[in-house]
């Protein structure tokens, strides 16, 4: 699961002015403002840390000229401290998963000193190992529709569907094979604000194909990347349904950060997968 830190770099100035976040960023000089973003999880090779400076409300600048490529990044677990190394190529922050090992139920916490003395910490507990969700499905004509059972054991989370091991041979009258249909709507969600009934969604013409099958991912968050994925959705739809010809009355709300001396996200994961055959 990769997310990009263009967003939090663009934030950074607009959070200074603008919100009030829950940490006290508003204190921070556009000069002394530091954003990083990590998410780690048991099932990445590499834990990769972004760390960059931050511009004020106005500026522009290229995400790769602001990199940061001289901090000092470590994380410690359980008493173990780990340096990481910086990566050109990915512009990151660097160590193999099978040296810092994130293990599921387990404390983390990144501390990242830069060359002028800034210090920025967070921290994060990885979630326990998910059960594989489960799914309820009929068969409508050619469509196979399906919805999935919500997970007892998981707080936060949010899953992603894909198309496995398909072979269509289009035929007269049925040209078109199996697709996905288009994910609308929040796919967030928590224990404390359960709905009735989870996301429903359909594979066109499935049972036109001769085989097909179905992988469904469910992403167990830790709450800092549930609240940080939840306010970020919510941030692009506040700039989405604003523009010069038609006003968005609404405040603008900051995207969660949970970093102290700075802003972003270090957070954390847990995945399980379900492969499912249609035919």
């Amino acid at each position: 699961m990769k997310y990009s830190l263009c967003a939090v770099i663009l934030m950074a100035g607009f959070w200074v002015t603008s919100c009030n976040s829950g940490v006290e960023i508003e204190r921070i000089s556009p000069e002394n403002l530091v954003a990083l973003s990590s998410f780690i999880s048991p099932q990445d090779s590499i834990v990769r840390v972004y760390v960059y400076q931050g511009k004020a409300l106005g500026d522009i600048s290229r995400s790769e000229t602001a990199v940061i490529s001289d901090a000092k990044v470590t994380i410690e677990e359980e008493g173990k401290i780990h340096t990481l190394g910086f990566e050109s190529k990915t512009n990151s922050y660097e160590i193999s998963n099978q040296i810092l090992k994130v293990t599921p139920s387990k404390h983390y916490t990144l501390q990242v000193t830069t060359k002028s003395g800034l210090v920025l910490k967070a921290a994060c507990t990885v979630p326990s190992n998910p059960d594989t969700l489960l799914f309820e499905s009929v068969k409508e004509g050619n469509d196979f529709v399906f919805s999935p059972v919500w997970p007892e054991k998981t707080s936060f989370f949010t899953f992603s569907f894909e198309l496995k091991n398909v072979i269509f041979n289009p035929k007269l009258g049925a040209t078109t094979g199996p697709y996905l249909g288009v994910v609308t709507g929040n796919n967030l969600y928590e224990s404390a604000d359960r709905p009735n009934k989870l996301l429903e969604n359909k594979v066109y013409n499935a049972f036109l194909a001769e085989t097909i099958s179905l992988k469904i991912t469910l992403y167990s968050l830790d709450k800092n990347a549930f609240n940080y994925m939840k306010t970020k959705v919510e941030a692009y739809n506040w700039s989405a349904n604003t523009s010069g010809l038609i006003p968005n009355l609404r405040e603008p709300q900051p995207v969660y950060s949970n970093v102290q001396g700075g802003v972003g996200i270090f957070g954390s994961y847990n995945q399980s997968i379900n492969v499912i055959i249609i035919k």
